[in-house]
């Protein structure tokens, strides 16, 4: 892509914090809209993805990709303490940068020293008015990111789809841009100068979905911040273009494993520590 270093680079940062935790406490199953990022002070756990379970020891971490079915276990230590984030990083507002790289299952030393200390420096933002916190987070969550990378390989096709996804940026633009009611595929495609055959298998090929899927995880991303933000599902569901709460609801459920009002419970009690 040219000029690449030009391209919209957001991160944002949603949650986090240096939290003492105990033995065996476990989060269930579920997915986030976002990177769920660990590492163990003083504390062993298990990171149960849906096709492999990890052992991490204290001094390591792990990073649970978005959208990934997941469960958090801690085992055991003296004096247990996570230090975890939650965030988003993505490229021209809506892919995710992460995606160009391949992820260890768990970080170990140095590079988990690393980035420790890098989540606890977002983390430990001054005092400050809300314009210099802003900053602050932004460039904090930019090193942290920098420090994750720093322990993965570039994928090998980062080149090209690189440049295919510039000739995406209208129609990702267009499709965000338009979450409520519907998507119609042939427009997205218009604004790319494309046929709708091509377009989808451009679209799966650079952003590993189809076109559909990809607007409906916008949709369920932003019916999350929503909800996070106050609203009400049925406020949500109307903000969005559901046909009604029960259809959000249900496609809630699907991408995230619990329904709108299971997340706002356990969101008000805080169940998990990460």
């Amino acid at each position: 892509m040219e000029q690449i270093e030009n391209v919209p680079l957001d991160f944002e940062f949603l949650d986090g914090g240096v939290t003492p935790v105990n033995c065996g406490n476990d989060t269930g199953r579920r997915r986030f809209p976002f990177h769920v990022l660990v590492c163990n002070d003083g504390m062993s756990s298990r990171a149960e993805r849906e096709t492999r379970v990890t052992a991490v020891s204290d001094g390591e971490g792990y990073l649970i990709r978005k959208n990934e079915l997941h469960r958090l276990r801690t085992r055991e230590g003296e004096h247990p303490v996570s230090v975890w984030c939650h965030f988003r990083i993505t490229l021209l507002h809506g892919m995710d940068f992460l995606d160009f790289f391949e992820l260890p299952e768990k970080f170990t030393p140095p590079e988990s020293t690393r980035i420790r200390e890098a989540c606890r420096n977002l983390l430990a933002g001054p005092p400050a008015s809300a314009l210099r916190q802003m900053l602050f987070r932004k460039s904090a969550g930019l090193r942290l990111v920098e420090a994750v990378t720093a322990a993965c390989r570039e994928r090998e096709d980062t080149p090209e789809r690189l440049g295919q996804l510039r000739r995406l940026v209208p129609a990702l633009d267009f499709m965000s841009r338009n979450l409520a009611g519907k998507c119609r595929l042939e427009e997205a495609a218009a604004r790319a100068n494309l046929s709708e055959s091509r377009f989808t298998v451009l679209f799966k090929q650079t952003m590993t979905s189809s076109p559909g899927a990809y607007w409906q995880s916008l949709r369920l991303r932003r019916a999350h911040e929503l909800l996070s933000a106050g609203s009400t599902p049925a406020e949500t569901a109307a903000a969005l273009g559901f046909c009604d709460v029960f259809h959000f609801s249900r496609s809630f459920k699907r991408h995230f494993g619990v329904t709108p009002a299971e997340y706002l419970r356990r969101r008000r009690e805080r169940l998990s520590p990460f």
